[in-house]
C-alpha cells in the first residue's frame, strides 16, 4: 500500500509517495508542492493502478478520468515509472494523418476513402489544432447532432462516420494519447436504409443494357446484376484469367473482406451473364473491364446517363441494388449458406442490407391462396376436435396416462377425487 512521507526544504513542506510496483520493487515519487490532500489522492490512485496491473484488469473509469485531468508534469512522472502510458500531446490533424498513413495497407481504396471523409468532417468540426485530450464526450455527442442537422446526412451515413470516428479514437487510446475515447458512449446506429433498398427486376436491367454504349458497359451492368459483383472494386478488378468459361466459374478478388481472411470467392457463371462475357472477351487484354478502369472515370455518372437514355427512373443505390436484387433471386432457389458464399457476405448482412420483398412474392402468396388454406386448416381442426369429443369412453373404465406415467392407471372422476393406482 502506498505511503506518504513529508520533507521540509527551504521552509516548505513537500510530499513524496512510496509504494511497491507490480514486481514488488519499492519505488518513490516526489510530488513537489502538492497539498497533503492531493498527495493522498495520488497515493490512492497509484494503489489502484498497481492493483490493476497485478490482476490484469482494466483501470476503473475514475482512475482513467483522473489520469486525463492531471497536469503533464505529474503524468510524465507516472509514465516514467510505468504506471501509465506516455501522454502524446498531439493535435487532431497530426494524429489522424498518422493513423491514415499506418492503415493504408490494411484497407482497400474505398475503405481508405471513407476514412478520409470522416477525417475531414472531424477536422472541420473540431479544428485541426485541437488537442485530442480536449475532445470530450459532450463534443462527440454534438458531432453526431452536427452531422444530422448541419450536414443533413442520412442516418445510415451518420452511422458509418460514427463507427469510423470510434475506430480513430480507439487507436488513440491504444497509443496512449488519451485514456478514454470520447466516442465510446455515442450510439452509431444502423447503416441499413430500407428506403434506399429496392428490387431491380431483370426487365429493367435488360432495358438498361440495351442502352449501354459498348460491350464493356453492357458487361459492367451484367456483372452487377447477374454475378453480384461489388462495383467498382470487384468489377474493375476482374481479369480474364479469373474467368473459367469451361468450368463456368468466376474467381473474384474481394478487397472489402480481405482483412477478414476472405480475399477470394468463387461465383458460378449464370446463363444470364455468359453472353455478355463472351461478347466482351478480348484475349489481348488482361482486365475484363479495361476501357473504364482509369481513376478519373465516374461510373455512377455514366450509369445515370445510360438510364436516362433508356427512359428508366434511377433507383437509389445504382450498383448496390443490382447486387441485392441478384441475392434476393438466388435465395429463392438455393440454400442460404450457398448464396452468401457466392456473394461474399454473411446471412445477417444479407437480411439487413440486401434481401427485399418483390412484387412477385406478393402475387405468389395470393395465387397460392394462403388465406383459404388457413381457413381450411382451422375448419379441419374443429372437425377433428368434434370427433374426439364424440368418442365413447373406454369400456374398462380405466384410462392409461402415456409418457412418464406409463404403468399407472387413473379411473374416471366421480364423486371421489381421482387417485393413481399401480394396477397391472
Amino acid at each position: 500500500m502506498a505511503s506518504i512521507f513529508e520533507e521540509t526544504r527551504g521552509g516548505r513542506t513537500l510530499y513524496r509517495v512510496q509504494y511497491a510496483d507490480k514486481r514488488g520493487r519499492r519505488r518513490k515519487l516526489r510530488l513537489g508542492g502538492l497539498t497533503k490532500r492531493d498527495a493522498q489522492k495520488v497515493a490512492a490512485m497509484i494503489d489502484s493502478i498497481v492493483s490493476c496491473q497485478v490482476s490484469g484488469n482494466c483501470l476503473p473509469v475514475s482512475v482513467s478520468t483522473w489520469l486525463d485531468s492531471i497536469g503533464d508534469k505529474l503524468h510524465s512522472q507516472l509514465a516514467e515509472q510505468g504506471l501509465c502510458r506516455s501522454r502524446k500531446l498531439e493535435d487532431l490533424e497530426g494524429f489522424l494523418s498518422g493513423f491514415m498513413k499506418s492503415h493504408q495497407r490494411n484497407v482497400g481504396f474505398y475503405g481508405e476513402r471513407n476514412l478520409a471523409l470522416t477525417q475531414q468532417l472531424l477536422i472541420e468540426r473540431f479544428a485541426a489544432s485541437k488537442p485530442l485530450r480536449d475532445i470530450t464526450a459532450k463534443d462527440a455527442d454534438e458531432f453526431r447532432q452536427w452531422l444530422k442537422i448541419e450536414k443533413v446526412l442520412a442516418e445510415a451515413t451518420i452511422a458509418g462516420h460514427i463507427k469510423r470516428a470510434k475506430q480513430f479514437f480507439r487507436a488513440a487510446v491504444g497509443q496512449g494519447a488519451i485514456s478514454i475515447s470520447p466516442f465510446s458512449g455515442v450510439v452509431a446506429g444502423s447503416q441499413a436504409n430500407a428506403e434506399r433498398s429496392v428490387y431491380v427486376d431483370v426487365h429493367q436491367v435488360r432495358t438498361a443494357i440495351d442502352a449501354a454504349p459498348d460491350s464493356q458497359w453492357r458487361l459492367i451492368i451484367a456483372l452487377c446484376r447477374f454475378a453480384g459483383l461489388r462495383c467498382p472494386s470487384e468489377v474493375l478488378g476482374l481479369r480474364w484469367s479469373d474467368v473459367d468459361f469451361v468450368g463456368n466459374l468466376l474467381s473474384i478478388s474481394c478487397t472489402k473482406t480481405k482483412k477478414q481472411g476472405k480475399s477470394k470467392r468463387t461465383m458460378p457463371i449464370l446463363p444470364e451473364l455468359r453472353p455478355y462475357l463472351e461478347d466482351a472477351f478480348d484475349p489481348e487484354s488482361e482486365r475484363v473491364i479495361s476501357k473504364y478502369c482509369t481513376t478519373n472515370t465516374n461510373l455512377r455518372k455514366m450509369f445515370l446517363e445510360i438510364l436516362k437514355r433508356a427512359g428508366l427512373e434511377p433507383w437509389p443505390r445504382l450498383f448496390h441494388n443490382l447486387r441485392g436484387s441478384l441475392e434476393t433471386d438466388l435465395f429463392e432457389h438455393h440454400a442460404a449458406h450457398v448464396v452468401v458464399n457466392w456473394l461474399g457476405n454473411s446471412p445477417q448482412t444479407a437480411l439487413t442490407h440486401y434481401l427485399k420483398v418483390r412484387p412477385t412474392d406478393i402475387a405468389k402468396a395470393v395465387e397460392l391462396g394462403v388465406g383459404a388454406k388457413v381457413g381450411q386448416n382451422l375448419s379441419e381442426g374443429r372437425e377433428q376436435r368434434g370427433k374426439q369429443e364424440n368418442r365413447e369412453p373406454p369400456k374398462s373404465g380405466i384410462i392409461e396416462i402415456p409418457g412418464e406415467n406409463v404403468g399407472y392407471l387413473i379411473r374416471p372422476a366421480g364423486l371421489e377425487p381421482a387417485t393413481l393406482s399401480s394396477e397391472d
